[in-house]
């Protein structure tokens, strides 16, 4: 399939969207699920047994349980390509065919872009990791504590401090990755875009939807809160889902025209 890139002279401009907007663009990700259920089954099946083998692998660890759960979500966006792809192929052929191994190397596109993506993308997963471990060790002397320990004390007043310094750091690095990706990761895809002015243009697109975007964000976070408390099964679909409607938001958004 054919890929069309942002002539030289074109440029991305922001529109305006309202909180409606968000419904809109989950039911057109529902719509593109149902037309295609076994392409995106596939990489939904991908994220349900990455979510049991950190729940496997991790279970004895809680320190990386959390530290690899807020991974999964600072990635997602960047393992989701595939699925903006299902999503494109769709939107341009008309829902007659798509191509489930052009998906999977999709990034190819624009290679330059995705590869800086990836490249910035774990600078900021492993600040995080490191910053994450750096706050346990600061707040639990010795051994560090099982996820019962945790769990039992979290909302005590001795964890206070921990429970704001993780989180609230957890949040920054959070909002951060969801302001620079809302947007660039399925223009990269769509255009020959390089990546900071990618990025930009999405924080732009959050800068003058900020309401419509924190609404977006917390439907993103239910959705995927809510696969994980169902043993990491309802993310064969809501993670999907939410692919499929980020690339709707994505052309809500953003449009291009000529330089002046």
């Amino acid at each position: 399939m054919d890929i069309t890139h942002l002539p030289s002279h074109d440029h991305p401009v922001v529109r305006h969207v309202t909180p409606a907007h968000t419904l809109q663009w989950l039911k057109m990700g529902y719509k593109d699920f149902k037309r295609a259920p076994a392409d995106c089954a596939f990489y939904g099946v991908i994220f349900v047994v990455m979510g049991f083998f950190l729940a496997f692998y991790f279970d004895r660890a809680p320190q990386y349980v959390i530290t690899f759960s807020t991974i999964f979500l600072l990635v997602g966006p960047f393992l989701a390509i595939g699925l903006y792809d299902v999503a494109r192929q769709l939107e341009v052929f008309g829902g007659r065919r798509v191509d489930l191994v052009h998906t999977m190397t999709a990034w190819r596109v624009n290679i330059p872009a995705f590869t800086l993506y990836a490249a910035l993308l774990t600078v900021l997963v492993f600040a995080w990791f490191r910053i994450s471990l750096l706050i346990f060790a600061l707040f639990f002397e010795g051994p560090l504590p099982t996820l019962e320990q945790i769990v039992a004390s979290a909302f005590t007043l001795e964890n206070a401090g921990f429970l704001i310094a993780y989180f609230g750091t957890g949040f920054f690095f959070a909002l951060l990755v969801f302001a620079v990706s809302a947007v660039s990761i399925p223009m990269m895809l769509d255009k020959e875009i390089d990546t900071i002015s990618a990025m930009v243009t999405s924080l732009e697109a959050v800068y003058k939807n900020i309401l419509t975007m924190a609404v977006w964000a917390a439907i993103i976070v239910a959705m995927t809160v809510i696969g994980f408390l169902t043993y990491y099964v309802g993310l064969l679909f809501l993670i999907p889902l939410v692919a499929l409607a980020t690339w709707h938001a994505y052309r809500d958004m953003i449009v291009f025209e000529p330089d002046q």
